[in-house]
């Protein structure tokens, strides 16, 4: 399996560090982006961030029915000196990852790690 550093360095970051409270929250904002409902306070600025990863739900950062995954730490920032694009993921995409983190985190949950040898899962991630 070829590593992906797009995915790892956004969606994959991202979803790391989102707390399952803030799970309805962002959902809540993907349905208000798909039905045309969403009106940022502010249009300068990202829709939802945790840390140095910020998402766009909204052109043209961010494609029709995609969420736009940006890290101010790498060439995934959209800061005009790095020259850089945002990752684009689509709703659905977004969707399947957090599942499965969230489904290895219940998994592994209480367990020693230490003992979990050549642990593998893998999904099949949906192309957009």
């Amino acid at each position: 399996m070829e590593f992906d550093e797009a995915i790892c360095r956004t969606l994959l970051d991202f979803i790391k560090q989102q707390i399952p409270e803030d799970d309805a929250e962002l959902e809540e904002l993907f349905q208000q982006a798909k039905n045309g409902t969403y009106k940022p306070d502010d249009p300068r600025f990202a829709d939802y961030g945790i840390n140095s990863n910020e998402i766009w739900l909204r052109p043209p950062i961010a494609l029709p029915d995609h969420i736009a995954i940006t890290n101010e730490y790498t060439e995934y920032s959209i800061d005009p000196d790095s020259g850089g694009e945002p990752q684009q993921f689509t709703f659905d995409q977004y969707r399947k990852v957090l599942k499965f983190w969230r489904d290895c985190q219940k998994m592994v949950e209480g367990k020693d790690l230490s003992t979990i040898i050549d642990f593998r899962q893998e999904i099949p991630f949906p192309e957009a």
